[in-house]
């Protein structure tokens, strides 16, 4: 099923503005920078050379949990794993392409008239592409649609609607309260001397102009951060202060737990005498100076928190870590004014193996659940969060790879970025 927000800004390919980069590298480079969809359209292309380009494209895809579908040639969905195929008027019919995918894979229908697009969701389409609004540079036989018939068709529809032809930066205000969901662009993001700019400057305005300001409840180790290796070595170098030898699932239990867990671990399962404070106080110390100094951010993380700042989303980190730590690796990235505020579990009375932790944090930022997404790389995260109501994006994390199956099972998107 495709979701309104994901036409919020519909990239569709075209090697001939490449200028000697591979395809492979812009399309990264475009959904790094906010793509919400993507289609591989080579026209001239063989269906062998098709099959070869979506290969390469559907990690790529996979990695930044953005849909993506090939420009009507069903043989090649199913010979490279993409997501779906988009078809139009004259492609291969509806009836075929789904016998063809099963019910599992996208289908995207050009729909022209207000008849096309009410057949076009009888049938089942996923979503409807229609113009062209301005005319067309990649396609020379596209018909002007007026303003008047791209608002009927709207109108006359609940699946998802994106409207391509012509489409740029500047004149894509002509689209505002027509009803479509989202622009989809070749020459704005492609023919563009910087497509990751480009497509960043879109994701901004498109969030502006189809009011796609979004609430965020951002974990931040393994999540944001690239830091759990470090937790790890926290825990056993304290540990190993006291006891000669560790248990063989001391890592597999000790990294899902916070220091109050961790603690009550230390003096039950490895007869250390300790207490959460004093724990907490000594790898709170040891943790500030890395994340001050030197834990990187996970791939693509921090453009995304800046990105969606600028687009005037509203969002908060909720972690298991001490608030000192947030704010010095925060400050240190550069993007701690980017968060409306910072919770811990440490400020209300629920960890977050509880859902009422979330629901107590969208409480607090005046979010509603089912409005919220929740970044989270746990397990037990992402349990909790959908049990609360909340949208939930998995973020890959190395330690969470033995539950990864489970976690991308149950999660809404995947960011699988390694």
């Amino acid at each position: 099923m495709v979701r309104k927000e994901q036409m919020r800004l519909y990239a569709i390919t075209d090697s001939t503005w490449l200028n000697g980069q591979s395809l492979a590298s812009v399309v990264k480079d475009v959904l790094a920078n906010g793509a919400t969809f993507l289609q591989l359209r080579e026209k001239n292309t063989t269906h062998e050379e098709i099959v070869a380009k979506a290969k390469t494209i559907v990690p790529i895809a996979r990695r930044f949990g953005v849909p993506f579908v090939i420009d009507d040639d069903v043989s090649a969905v199913i010979e490279s794993g993409a997501d779906g195929v988009h078809i139009g008027q004259n492609d291969t019919d509806y009836r075929t392409a789904r016998q063809l995918l099963g019910p599992g894979k996208i289908i995207g229908m050009t729909a022209k008239t207000v008849e096309q697009a009410i057949e076009a969701e009888r049938l089942g389409a996923d979503y409807i592409g229609t113009g062209a609004v301005f005319g067309s540079s990649t396609k020379k036989d596209a018909v002007y649609m007026p303003k008047e018939r791209l608002c009927e068709i709207t109108s006359a529809v609940n699946i998802p609607v994106v409207a391509i032809g012509g489409i740029t930066y500047d004149n894509m205000d002509y689209l505002a309260e027509t009803g479509v969901d989202g622009i989809a662009v070749v020459s704005a993001i492609f023919a563009a001397g910087n497509p990751g700019l480009a497509t960043d400057r879109l994701y901004i305005k498109t969030g502006r102009l189809f009011n796609y300001h979004k609430n965020y409840i951002f974990d931040m180790d393994g999540t944001l951060l690239d830091s759990m290796p470090y937790w790890r070595g926290v825990s056993t170098e304290y540990a190993l202060e006291h006891v000669d030898r560790l248990p063989d699932d001391f890592q597999e239990k000790t990294y899902v737990m916070d220091l109050d867990e961790c603690a009550q671990y230390f003096r039950h399962e490895l007869g250390i005498n300790t207490d959460a404070a004093t724990m907490r106080k000594t790898a709170v110390d040891i943790m500030n100076r890395h994340y001050a100094n030197d834990i990187p951010p996970k791939d693509g993380m921090i453009e995304l928190v800046r990105r969606e700042h600028e687009a005037g989303s509203h969002m908060c980190i909720f972690t298991s870590s001490d608030r000192s730590c947030v704010e010095a690796v925060m400050k240190r990235l550069g993007i701690l004014d980017c968060f409306d505020a910072v919770y811990t579990v440490y400020d209300i009375p629920y960890n977050k193996k509880n859902p009422e932790s979330y629901k107590l944090i969208a409480e607090k930022m005046h979010f509603k659940p089912e409005d919220t997404w929740v970044y989270e790389d746990v397990l037990h995260g992402v349990e909790s969060a959908k049990q609360g109501g909340f949208k939930v994006c998995a973020v890959y994390d190395a330690d969470s790879a033995n539950h990864w199956e489970r976690i991308s099972s149950l999660a809404d998107e995947l960011r699988e970025i390694r």
